[in-house]
């Protein structure tokens, strides 16, 4: 038995997390589709970490601030709203899409910390429950569908790349020429946004995924 059909076992408490899974999917789609394995990503995440840290930003929030923005970005190129390319050159609307993004993400965090009270901020509350939760979540429904739709191969390449592993890294690591690890990486995100579009009513999908607020963390 696939993991397709245990999926939906996982009830209401998996259908939470549907749409952040589909956005984040669709957002690495896209991310592959439209830039080539330049550190692209990198590159964005690099220059957004340097942002967070002049704001003077929680280091144990970077991560998931960059990943907002990265999707925020993202889901305007899947609507053909922007050129990724152009995000880090100057004097582009891309540039300012990039800086709008990191503004609001950074003057958001800055709001909650300011009024969050002060046992909140010593011990876990509710939230930070709530948000766990949805990672676990986030974490079994990407779980479930690589184990459906992915071969071994692709499996492994997406593992490693999500972990943070650039592709020449996994070509070195498998055995296989970069151009493979490319094509590999660019199916299998495919596959799992065709996967995850298919059970879009299942997993009570918005139409328009990639605009939601995500609060998504690097999994594998």
């Amino acid at each position: 038995m696939s993991q397709e059909s245990a999926a939906p076992s996982k009830g209401h408490r998996a259908l939470r997390a549907g749409p952040t899974a589909m956005a984040l999917v669709i957002g690495l789609a896209a991310l592959t589709a439209h830039a080539s394995e330049t550190d692209l990503v990198q590159d964005i995440q690099r220059y957004c970490t340097v942002c967070w840290r002049n704001a003077r930003l929680d280091p144990g929030l970077w991560e998931d601030c960059t990943q907002e923005v990265c999707c925020r970005l993202l889901g305007k190129a899947r609507a053909g709203q922007l050129d990724l390319n152009l995000v880090l050159a100057d004097d582009t609307s891309e540039r300012r899409e990039l800086v709008r993004a990191i503004d609001m993400v950074r003057k958001r965090v800055q709001r909650s910390k300011r009024y969050q009270p002060l046992n909140d901020r010593l011990t876990p509350g509710p939230d930070l429950d709530q948000r766990e939760r949805n990672r676990q979540e986030l974490g079994e429904i990407l779980e479930a569908a690589r184990q459906a739709v992915l071969s071994t191969r692709q499996d492994q390449i997406v593992e490693l790349w999500t972990r943070g592993w650039t592709v020449p890294e996994i070509g070195e690591k498998m055995g296989l020429p970069v151009a493979r690890v490319s094509d590999e990486k660019y199916k299998a995100l495919r596959k799992l946004e065709r996967y995850l579009a298919g059970r879009r009513d299942e997993l009570e999908l918005a139409s328009e995924p990639a605009t939601l607020e995500l609060e998504v963390s690097r999994v594998g």
